[in-house]
């Protein structure tokens, strides 16, 4: 006695294992800023700094206390390119206090003035 093929189709669906349900996707490229924001432990500011125009655009991330981030986009470098550099350097500035600032350069060593 042979099978109708309406009866193989049941049988054979039945044999296959369904699939988890995939995980949903971050609503964003950058978890880490989402979270941040989410968190409401601290702001993002994304812009011009006046009073030093040869700077351009700035990214900063920066909480109640500190200022996390700083950063310059880069000569040719896209909107889209600056906030994945805030996200590699948002991390770590949370969890270890790896703080990064492109804006404020760092202060020159003090020396002792040498007497002739």
């Amino acid at each position: 006695m042979e099978r109708s093929p309406r009866t193989r189709r049941r049988a054979r669906a039945r044999s296959l294992k369904r699939k988890p349900a995939p995980k949903p996707a971050a609503s964003t490229p950058w978890p880490t800023i989402e979270a941040f924001l989410d968190a409401e432990e601290g702001d993002i500011t994304i812009g011009a700094i006046g009073y030093n125009p040869s700077l351009g655009y700035t990214a900063v991330a920066s909480d109640e206390h500190n200022m996390l981030v700083a950063l310059v986009r880069r000569s040719g470098e896209t909107l889209h390119q600056l906030l994945d550099r805030l996200e590699r350097a948002l991390r770590p500035a949370i969890d270890d206090q790896v703080f990064t600032d492109e804006i404020n350069a760092p202060s020159p060593p003090i020396t002792k003035a040498r007497r002739r």
